[in-house]
């Protein structure tokens, strides 16, 4: 018999089967009358020991009854299959008898339900309870018997052969088995070496299944606060909603509702790493909250000494239990010993060694086993009288051995303190920049086992935790010192912080290293002192030859960053060395580089946001160099190399759209790309062998589409290509003579994402219309239309044995659908994302689902269990594209925040993060006084210039780097600045005091616009959740909101006198209200465009309303009766903005092919068309005296246009991050990095 279903959408069918049957007989369900003669049922809701209710009815009933319920409240809906399914677990449980005598083939249901209550809520609160201890068995068995989450592989310690310990791991055992109730928080306290993490390792080998999940946490490499409750909960229940506004103790208070609801082990080990660090400081609540709040959760730390904020907890002998862990006996030491080698020395000898010397501590045990194998030949008493350790204290010893050390041996094992990691002896000879003593590396490893323990597995080193941390206090102390004294060695020889590891293992080193070393200096120099020792190190670095500089130049540069924030501006780095440092987050302006040198150094791309992305047998055992293609929101393309190292390396760059790259796709063998844009053009390019790019198929104008291209994929063969557009349709054309084959017409809406089956006979669609449409590619009929989604389908894909169907949508969910002959059968619908599904992809394996959504979340699905394993965070705007690599081990990732991103499935890490930069502008606006331009960009900031200068005169930075602004508006009083953003979220700026407040967050979606009343006291907001928001200010109180649009609102605006708002939306309407008289009404909607409506403007006379849509059309409106009085053509693609001159006489309009078109509104005749900027003008205003209008886009430049001439008589533009900045002469920079700094302003010679 098949495993049953019991995913946790099952659980939802389950709680509505129920929720529905209860509301109805117990009579809280309005449409009694519709069932009565449909559903005969019996409660017998006083019956001992629990009530009964006895239903008889048909299936079909069944489930149309508790569809019926969802229309208008939910996404989950039945199917047939999936009510017996229900039906079976409530079976398989004993919740439901079945009365029926001859069940097989029978329509007929007639069963007893065995309740726990009478009342409806309580039956459904006990069924939650019953879910969590009655899950099926198998599903625990596959997903949490055995599974131990190791967030920190590679370090958890062999427990196969632990010496003693039977007494203390028993007394453990009783603390979990015999307490009532069990202990909360159980601590392990001891010093370094004395066998904490064995003990509590080897305890969870033998208690683990008490435990819906058990979780190890090695705070060797300690994750952040935030990081923490995030990863644990995720990893511990996917259906937690974090959310990014979410503040500390707000995520601490759903941490622990987790640990209430699952019964949940966490290993916290050697948390000595952030009782004191700054930093960390919010694990101390985390600890408390777990001793202190009723759960059913345990949490083991191991630590040298109790943590401060413990110590109050460790009276209360129920919920904590504390141990200091002492030596081990002298038997078990001498046991020790023996596996080890054989040594000699009396009885008298040993028992001194082991009690006396060593205290019992297994690792001083095994250490100084080891020097005397190697020094002392194995005797005893040779080692005692040339020793002289009589020592008490671990450091003590590893001072002793550290002294001992040659240069070399240092170099190697601070190398291996900064990995962290496992480290292969080919990373130890790159990374060890200079070999001090003139041996090689695999000579010093060798000299260097004889001194200290080397860990060594499948030829990759590694030491003790203990040694890491004793070894990377060397390092900080040591570092510290040779700054002040600028006499260097470790700075020299070892690079403190790496770009050749993973992302997440760079950001520790920061943390635990580079932080330190900078507090340390701040103490002795003061900030400003600091910069000047710093600068003064590099200028000495001058005067020596490139070859012996080392690591030093990189790692001033990287404390550099950490003291200036990621702003070095103006200084001369020139005629070094530079090793190790990520530049990709580094302002650099009119920086010298000039003839330096560079080794392993990252630098930011100039992708915009990635909007597309695919790869061809991208596979971690490189077999060859693979590819990965991704397309931008900048028309650009780009190629990236995977590198041996599993490292993306840019290959090529190269514009292949006049506008964004909707999507990109690679064919199987990575010979040819596909690409579809912006500009509704598909474009075929042929790769080479050496990366070069030939675009050699262009559809013929009478076959083209006629809106943006938002799919393109290959077939598997590579004999066909599938586009799917806005304007309704998809087109299948030979890839070979790129003739259009099939014009594929049926779906009412644009469509989103197309994907061929494996055997390349049928094509799937998904659309805003809401449907899929399965489609023969040979004959390009529409085989069948699936429903069942609530919103537009923006994305469809079938696993790679073509029986299961994908689909992510707009309403938040991801539907299963099985293919069996011919049939599709929507079988599961997945729910855990907060926002619309934008992509979704099956791994190669069939194991796995991706998908990536607008909250910012990429997460991981199991086909087989439905469950969602893994949620990956961090982003910081919604996820477009997503794919995996061909072992199904690894995920790519790219985002509208410009990331893009290598996850491991395995250890849910980021390896890597490749980041873009952009200053597009987009919005503009003249204060009142028309003597300040304040322009919105995609760097995050909000610029106030001066008309007259042409200067910055005052710059407001947003904190998060990833928050994309949408639009900023200016107060009619001028004191007030308010912006709207990716994040849900509207931010008002005080330009005299420079303060901000962020609104409450009322919105739901992204808010795209915003506008001031013109008495300043109001504000109108439209969002991505469908809603119109009227604001007080400054308070940021929501006074109402307007709901009638059907899809975005991405304009809004207020009439001169204040009385009326328009607003525009994605549903092609423009909407009028009055909120005259404290009274708020709906008047008229305006319907006449055939695209979104990105802009509405009243005239200053408040008779008309101006529009602009991406059906590249200007309209203009009566207001008082919606009338349409003239239609202005002449864009060639969207119009993003329209602004009435200030006498009302003139329409200026910007738009999405570079121009900027002006209108006599009388006329309707084209005035005026200003073409300088060269790419698309996403925002244009008039100055209040109407003399200039500017105009602003994504070419990064405000232009100040002189409207009785029509010329541009300035253009304004921030500093790009490498402007000014000197690389003439550079060394180690490929083509494409260089190119990158030229176009972000870096020049190559004066």
């Amino acid at each position: 018999m098949p495993r049953l279903n019991t995913s946790d959408t099952v659980k939802e069918q389950l709680s509505l089967l129920l929720r529905r049957l209860l509301t109805y007989v117990n009579g809280e369900s309005v449409e009694q009358a519709d069932w009565s003669d449909k559903i005969i049922y019996n409660w017998l809701k006083y019956d001992k020991p629990h009530p009964k209710l006895i239903v008889k009815t048909e299936l079909k009933v069944l489930v149309d009854f508790c569809n019926a319920g969802t229309k208008k409240t939910s996404v989950i809906s039945l199917t047939t299959i999936q009510m017996r399914n229900v039906l079976d677990v409530l079976k398989d449980w004993g919740i439901l008898t079945d009365n029926r005598t001859n069940p097989q083939g029978s329509r007929q249901r007639h069963f007893t339900l065995n309740l726990w209550s009478s009342f409806t809520e309580e039956n459904l609160w006990k069924f939650e309870e019953e879910w969590d201890k009655r899950k099926s068995p198998n599903l625990q068995n596959s997903s949490v018997k055995t599974e131990i989450n190791y967030d920190n592989f590679g370090l958890i310690p062999d427990t196969s052969q632990i010496y003693g310990r039977e007494k203390e791991l028993e007394l453990l055992k009783q603390k979990f088995f015999q307490n009532s109730p069990p202990c909360k928080i159980i601590g392990i306290f001891g010093i370094a070496g004395i066998g904490k993490t064995s003990l509590v390792c080897k305890l969870i080998e033998q208690i683990q299944e008490e435990f819906t999940r058990v979780i190890y946490w090695s705070f060797l490499n300690p994750p952040l606060p935030l990081e923490f409750l995030e990863n644990t909960s995720n990893i511990i229940s996917q259906n937690i909603s974090f959310k990014t506004e979410d503040k500390f103790k707000i995520k601490l208070i759903k941490f622990i509702k987790i640990l209430a609801k699952y019964r949940c082990l966490l290993f916290l080990d050697n948390i000595d790493a952030i009782i004191e660090h700054e930093n960390y400081r919010e694990y101390s609540e985390i600890l408390q909250a777990i001793g202190q709040s009723k759960h059913n959760s345990c949490l083991i730390i191991t630590s040298r000494k109790i943590p401060q904020k413990l110590e109050s907890l460790a009276g209360n002998k129920t919920s904590t239990y504390f141990r200091d862990l002492q030596g081990l006996d002298y038997q078990t030491g001498r046991q020790i010993l023996r596996d080890i080698d054989t040594f000699h020395g009396s009885e008298d000898e040993w028992q001194f060694l082991i009690q006396q010397v060593c205290h019992g501590n297994p690792l001083f045990i095994k250490s100084i086993a080891h020097h005397i194998q190697r020094v002392h030949h194995n005797n005893l008493s040779d080692f005692l009288l040339k020793g002289n350790l009589l020592i008490k204290k671990i450091e003590s010893i590893l001072n002793s051995y550290f002294q001992q050390l040659s240069d070399l041996e240092k170099a190697i094992i601070f190398e291996l303190a900064i990995n962290r990691n496992p480290v292969s002896l080919s990373e130890l000879e790159h990374n060890i920049i200079i070999e001090p003593d003139g041996k090689s590396i695999q000579e010093g490893i060798r000299s260097l086992s004889s001194k200290i323990l080397l860990d060594k597995k499948d030829d990759y080193f590694t030491i003790h935790p203990l040694l890491i941390e004793y070894f990377t206090q060397k390092i900080i102390t040591i570092a510290t010192e040779e700054i002040k004294t600028q006499k260097f060695q470790l700075l020299r020889s070892n690079s403190l912080t790496k770009t050749t590891v993973p992302d997440y293992l760079r950001k520790i080193q920061i943390n635990v290293i580079l932080h330190p070393i900078i507090n340390n200096l701040i103490h002795n120099f003061q900030e400003n002192n600091l910069e000047s020792k710093l600068i003064d190190c590099l200028k000495a670095l001058k005067n020596e030859p490139s070859g012996q500089i080392g690591g030093i130049a990189g790692n001033i540069i990287n404390l550099l960053n950490i003291l200036k924030n990621g702003h070095l501006i103006g200084y001369d780095f020139s005629h070094i060395s530079i090793r190790q440092v990520d530049f990709s987050n580094i302002r650099l302006n009119q920086v010298d580089f000039s003839y330096s040198q560079f080794f392993d150094c990252i630098f930011p791309q100039t992708c915009g946001s990635i909007l597309s992305i695919s790869c061809s047998q991208f596979n971690r055992s490189f077999p060859r160099e693979e590819l990965l293609a991704t397309g931008d929101s900048h028309g650009m393309i780009y190629l990236w190399k995977v590198k041996q190292d599993g490292k993306l390396e840019l290959s090529k760059s190269f514009p292949a759209h006049g506008s964004w790259v909707w999507s990109v796709a690679l064919n199987s063998e990575g010979q040819l790309l596909a690409s579809g844009g912006q500009d509704g053009i598909v474009k075929i390019w042929s790769i080479t062998t050496d990366i070069s790019i030939n675009c050699h198929s262009l559809p013929h104008p009478s076959q083209k589409h006629y809106a943006p291209i938002r799919a393109v994929t290959f077939s598997a063969d590579s004999k066909f290509l599938a586009t799917g557009s806005e304007d309704k349709t998809i087109k299948i054309w030979s890839v070979e003579t790129g003739e259009c084959l099939h014009t594929l017409e049926g779906h009412q809406e644009r469509v989103g994402g197309v994907a061929f089956n494996p055997n390349g006979q049928l094509l799937a669609s998904g659309s805003a219309d809401k449907t899929i449409k399965i489609w023969s590619v040979d004959t390009g009929e529409c085989l069948h239309t699936l429903t069942g989604h609530q919103d537009w389908v923006w994305q469809v894909a079938f696993s790679s044995d073509g029986q299961l169907l994908a689909s992510g949508s707009g309403d938040k969910t991801i539907k299963i659908w099985s293919i069996i002959e011919g049939k599709y059968q929507n079988i599961d619908t997945l729910t855990g994302h907060e926002s619309w599904i934008w992509s979704i992809v099956f791994s190669p394996d069939g194991q796995y689902i991706a998908s990536g959504s607008e909250d910012f979340t990429l997460r991981l699905w199991s086909v087989k269990t439905r469950e969602c394993l893994q949620c990956f965070r961090g982003y910081g705007n919604r996820l477009s594209s997503i794919t995996f690599s061909t072992d199904s081990q690894y995920i790519l990732s790219g985002s509208i925040d410009r990331s893009l991103r290598l996850w491991s499935i395995k250890n849910h890490k980021c390896l890597q993060q490749i980041n873009g930069h952009t200053d597009w502008i987009c919005s503009v606006a003249f204060s009142p006084d028309g003597k300040t331009l304040i322009s919105g960009s995609g760097d995050q900031t909000i610029r106030l210039w001066s008309v007259e200068s042409g200067k910055v005169i005052k710059i407001l930075q947003e904190k998060d780097y990833w928050v994309l602004l949408h639009q900023v508006a200016v107060s009619a009083n001028g004191q007030l600045i308010a912006s709207t953003s990716h994040d849900n979220t509207i931010k008002l700026w005080d330009i005299r005091t420079d303060e901000k407040y962020t609104f409450s967050p009322e919105h739901q979606k992204r808010v795209w616009s915003i506008a001031f009343s013109p008495n300043s006291q109001m504000l109108v907001s439209g969002s991505g959740d469908n809603s119109v928001k009227l604001w007080s200010v400054p308070r940021g109180f929501c006074l109402k909101t307007f709901e009638e649009h059907q899809a975005w609102v991405l304009s809004v605006n207020f009439s001169l006198d204040g009385k009326l708002i328009a607003t525009g939306s994605e549903d092609r309407t423009i909407k009028l209200w009055s909120i005259e008289d404290n009274m708020t009404q709906s008047l008229r909607t305006f319907k006449g465009h055939q695209g979104r409506i990105w802009s509405v403007v009243f005239s200053p006379d408040g008779q008309r309303l101006a529009s602009s849509s991406d059906d590249q059309t200007v309209k203009v409106w009566q207001v008082k009766d919606g009338r349409l009085i003239n239609s202005f053509e002449g864009h060639k693609s969207w119009v993003w903005s329209v602004a009435f001159s200030p006498d009302g006489k003139l329409l200026a309009s910007g738009g999405d092919d570079a121009t900027i078109r002006i209108w006599d509104v009388e006329t309707g005749q084209l005035h005026q068309l200003l073409c300088e900027h060269t790419k698309s003008v996403r925002s244009v205003c008039f100055s209040p005296n109407g003399n200039t209008l500017a105009s602003a886009g994504e070419d990064e430049m405000i232009k100040l246009w002189n409207l009785k001439t029509g010329e541009c008589q300035n253009t304004l533009r921030s500093p790009r991050l490498y402007e000014q900045t000197n690389i003439k002469g550079v060394e180690g920079l490929n083509y494409e990095t260089s190119n990158t700094m030229k176009i972000l302003g870096a020049f190559l010679s004066r």
